[in-house]
């Protein structure tokens, strides 16, 4: 049984009883879940943040990290991140990770250009802390392009111990619950067995067949059908924003659900097609994942234009060049958040 038997740690004698950092990594990873260390008493968690200069730079924060393979890292200073100059062609992501690397025997800062990737190996395990957003000819990072990954647990997660299963406490419980129980079923136990079976499938939502359900149902997950009737009002979530550029273009936004609606209106003037639309930029809550093409007319006019709208909230004229004499903007677009 001896060679499949092993305890830890024993004092050495002679030679007898050395261990390896492999063993003691073993040791914690067994105590320990990998993640980042959450704590108030060092660093911010490693958070990555813009840069209080903006520019092509991000805040690498201070912080702490365990692995899988129960070793540590320690990163014990804010510092600044250069983030590669930004594409002419198209945007691009990103990611940044802490990598504890067995072959280097070290863990350290890996910045990722358009890699969003996670490796973990036998050799090499990795935690992304974060994703950055570098729209094409950007010239700065800001907090809005930055995608926070540290709680995400199929790529970070947060450390913490390994969690313990109480038997005592389950044992409890059900004890509880059946003195209860006999209780409800009184002197009769298999009538009112049966009627409380019956008034429990009365409430049961089943996996087929037709059902008339009454009363208000609320669903806190995703849900998925393949037709869908409503003969009452569909309710959706919904917000404004109203967006007024220097170049005297007016948005009025709304969203309901996952879609937007766009209405132009304003006086227009001074833009250049392929330019960035100068002014206040679309708020977060309203941003496109991808790039979105609306479009307008001028009043008066057999004109149109379009914008683009890119998911930093900037926009990109793509009219005609308009100089100081300006034109009265109309036109409604719909677009699609997600």
């Amino acid at each position: 049984m001896t060679s499949n038997e092993k305890s830890f740690p024993w004092d050495d004698h002679n030679g007898d009883r050395e261990y390896s950092s492999d063993e003691f990594a073993e040791f914690f990873s067994t105590l320990f879940k990998p993640g980042v260390v959450a704590t108030a008493n060092f660093g911010t968690g490693l958070q990555i943040t813009e840069s209080a200069s903006l520019g092509m730079r991000v805040k690498f924060g201070s912080g702490e990290a365990f692995s899988s393979f129960g070793r540590n890292y320690v990163h014990d200073k804010d510092e600044e991140v250069t983030v590669p100059i930004a594409s002419t062609l198209q945007d691009r992501t990103d990611s940044v990770a802490i990598q504890f690397n067995k072959s280097q025997r070290e863990a350290f800062f890996v910045y990722k250009e358009s890699d969003v990737t996670v490796t973990r190996t036998d050799s090499i395990f990795e935690l992304q802390i974060a994703k950055i957003l570098v729209p094409k000819n950007s010239t700065q990072i800001t907090n809005a392009n930055i995608t926070d990954m540290r709680a995400n647990e199929s790529v970070c997660g947060y450390f913490s111990p390994h969690g313990k299963l109480n038997a005592g406490d389950i044992t409890a419980q059900f004890i509880a619950w059946f003195e209860d129980f006999k209780g409800k079923l009184g002197t009769d136990p298999a009538t009112n067995l049966q009627l409380q079976i019956n008034d429990l499938d009365s409430r049961a939502v089943h996996n087929t067949g037709d059902e008339d359900i009454a009363g208000k149902k609320n669903f806190t997950d995703d849900m998925k059908t393949k037709n869908l009737e409503v003969t009452g009002n569909l309710e959706l979530p919904t917000a404004d924003l109203t967006v007024t550029t220097k170049s005297g273009l007016i948005l009025i936004l709304t969203k309901r659900g996952d879609s937007a609606e766009v209405s132009f209106s304003g006086e227009v003037s001074n833009v250049t097609p392929g330019k960035m639309i100068p002014g206040t930029w679309v708020d977060n809550p309203f941003h496109p994942t991808t790039t979105k093409q609306l479009m307008g007319h001028f009043a008066g006019r057999d004109t149109s234009f379009h914008i683009d709208l890119k998911p930093d909230g900037s926009m990109i004229w793509w009219g005609a060049a308009i100089g100081t004499a300006p034109l009265t903007a109309r036109g409604t677009s719909t677009y699609l958040l997600n």
